[in-house]
């Protein structure tokens, strides 16, 4: 009988799952929040803005009258320590409606400021408000970012099919976020396996504060974290491991594949499952069955 050959990425450890969370604008309910997710076993990514840092305003929007203070520059090491900081802009404008001048102003500039208070490379972003075009895509391509949360929630667990257009699940005090976490935690068999399952939501802390959403948020995390069949993960960390999968090299038959990369990748190929360690090549027996990882 003709059986066609299924070669499916998985995660780290050969999981089939991931979770990532992303918040914006690096605000002092930040604190908060990474104090849950550490407790939780959970990461993440925080986007902020460098040109806003140390500013104390306050949010009136209908349904919203709430703190929206900035950490200043010295805090951040300190707060965000241990999780991805990104790019937000400098100023948090409508990239959509600046010139392309100011785009690469907002977005190369926050880069690079970011940059000298981690001490690393920074090569996330989210777009202010969400909003995006084909050049503000292109200018920060340019600028060297390599991945771009959107605020269009999806209501799926799929990968994106652009990393500069990266829909998320959905938002944090959406009221679906419950049942989506119980869809997305049943059993998964490696015959109904066919593509990774990544849940990712986003939010603003200060939301969490005007909605009294801190405590459903927290059953949230206690239902979501401490997962072993789960990979944690910040956002950057999700890319980087989708290049290594992106990077393997086959042989004509499919039988030889090799890893340039510099991080293992897991694959499952006619449901067995293979580690295929940094720098090496494996041979795919695919016309057999097991539940054994080759390495």
């Amino acid at each position: 009988m003709l059986r066609l050959r299924e070669d499916i990425p998985l995660f780290p450890g050969g999981r089939k799952k991931a979770f990532t969370l992303s918040s914006d604008d690096g605000i002092t309910q930040d604190g908060r929040l990474i104090a849950l997710l550490r407790k939780y076993g959970l990461k993440g990514t925080f986007h902020l803005n460098s040109g806003l840092m140390g500013h104390r305003d306050w949010l009136i929007q209908p349904g919203i009258n709430v703190s929206h203070y900035k950490y200043c520059c010295e805090d951040i090491c300190k707060i965000y320590e241990s999780f991805e900081i990104a790019v937000h802009t400098m100023t948090h404008p409508d990239l959509t409606r600046v010139p392309q001048a100011m785009v690469s102003y907002e977005i190369a500039q926050n880069k690079k400021h970011l940059e000298d208070i981690m001490h690393s490379p920074i090569r996330g972003m989210s777009y202010p408000f969400g909003t995006y075009n084909n050049t503000v895509i292109q200018t920060a391509k340019s600028c060297g970012i390599v991945y771009s949360r959107t605020v269009e929630s999806t209501y799926r667990f799929g990968l994106p099919e652009d990393f500069l257009i990266w829909h998320p699940t959905c938002h944090y005090c959406d009221d679906r976020r419950t049942s989506l976490a119980r869809e997305f935690l049943a059993p998964v068999s490696a015959e109904d396996y066919h593509s990774p399952l990544l849940f990712y939501v986003w939010g603003h802390a200060y939301e969490l504060d005007a909605y009294k959403g801190w405590e459903s948020l927290e059953d949230f995390f206690q239902l979501i974290g401490k997962n072993d069949e789960i990979w944690y993960a910040e956002n950057i960390e999700i890319h980087s491991y989708m290049q290594a999968v992106s990077s393997l090299i086959y042989s004509s038959t499919g039988d030889y594949i090799t890893n340039p990369s510099c991080m293992d990748v897991w694959m499952q190929i006619d449901r067995k499952v293979y580690c295929i360690r940094s720098g090496e090549t494996v041979t795919v027996n695919w016309l057999h069955h097991n539940d054994d990882i080759q390495a």
